[in-house]
């Protein structure tokens, strides 16, 4: 596959190059996994990580109240009040 360019003909690099962990793989624009609906550009390697950081968050913090969630235990709620 050939090297993605910017509008300026420059290569596209991975957002996650920071020089602690090495790119590894193609790196493209991938869908976005937030709900700007911004994609950005990764290779494979960080694009897998920054996938498994999403999942994790998404587990850790799921949308519906777990089914032991007891609203009266130090008044804490799950739902924003409008």
């Amino acid at each position: 596959m050939a090297q993605l360019l910017d509008e300026y003909g420059d290569p596209i690099e991975c957002l996650d190059d920071s020089g602690r962990t090495p790119c590894s793989g193609e790196i493209e624009y991938r869908f976005a996994m937030s709900a700007s609906g911004r994609s950005f550009p990764r290779c494979q390697k960080h694009f897998d990580a920054a996938l498994d950081s999403y999942y994790d968050t998404q587990r850790r913090y799921p949308r519906n109240a777990p089914s032991d969630f007891d609203p009266s235990y130090a008044g804490e709620r799950w739902e924003d009040e409008d």
